[in-house]
C-alpha cells in the first residue's frame, strides 16, 4: 500500500491506494465502527497515474 486516505464524498469510508507495475489501483474500505470491523467494499478500475486516481476519488 503507498497510500491511504479518507475519501471526500463518503464519511465512513477509505481509500487505499496500491501500485503494481506502474498502474494504480484502490480499495475502499468501510471504516470499524465499534460493532463491526472493517470491510473490503469494492476495488477501483485501474489508472495510469496517483493523479487520475485521485482525480475520480478524491480525498477529504
Amino acid at each position: 500500500m503507498i497510500e491511504r486516505y479518507a475519501l471526500l464524498n463518503e464519511e465512513e469510508r477509505t481509500m487505499c491506494v496500491f501500485e503494481m507495475n506502474g498502474i494504480f489501483y484502490g480499495h475502499i474500505l468501510k471504516n470499524k465502527t465499534d460493532k463491526t470491523p472493517a470491510k473490503l467494499v469494492f476495488e477501483t478500475s485501474k489508472y495510469n497515474s496517483l493523479e487520475a486516481l485521485k482525480a475520480e476519488y478524491p480525498a477529504k
